[in-house]
């Protein structure tokens, strides 16, 4: 009559509501997300997301971080960091990638660094211009030679 599910039983991401005021430290291995106020230190390793009506005065540290509220702090993700329209974010960013939709705000400062992936694409030059960095070596020899 009953059967055993064979399906896992994911855990539970964590969520602070709207109207919720928290202070403290949050170790997450799930996804969280804010809608209401948290000051302290936040770190997950999954996605953390500030909803339109979340703050968070403090330092993040997640896979990756998509702001739509405010984030008064630093962030820092090996992933993606998604400013919103909404979002606005006052403080030093570390990223893989940043990602500033029209509208969002950020001040402050951002580092953005790619991880090394394996069989990642090369980044090329596009065609001609290593032929004009050859052409100006070439000027700026002759000139030398001649002055």
């Amino acid at each position: 009559m009953f059967q055993r599910s064979s399906q896992r039983i994911k855990p539970t991401d964590t969520f602070i509501g709207h109207g919720t005021d928290m202070n403290g430290t949050i170790y997450s291995q799930t996804n969280v997300r804010i809608d209401g106020k948290f000051t302290g230190e936040l770190s997950s390793s999954g996605t953390i997301t500030i909803g339109e009506r979340g703050e968070a005065h403090s330092t993040l540290t997640a896979r990756h971080v998509v702001v739509a509220g405010t984030v008064v702090g630093d962030i820092k993700t090996t992933g993606k960091l998604l400013i919103t329209s909404s979002g606005q974010v006052l403080g030093h960013c570390e990223s893989g990638l940043l990602v500033v939709e029209e509208g969002g705000i950020l001040n402050g400062t951002s580092m953005v660094e790619r991880e090394a992936r394996e069989g990642a694409a090369a980044v090329h030059e596009p065609p001609g211009r290593e032929r004009e960095e050859k052409k100006d070596d070439k000027a700026d020899i002759a000139e030398k030679q001649a002055g």
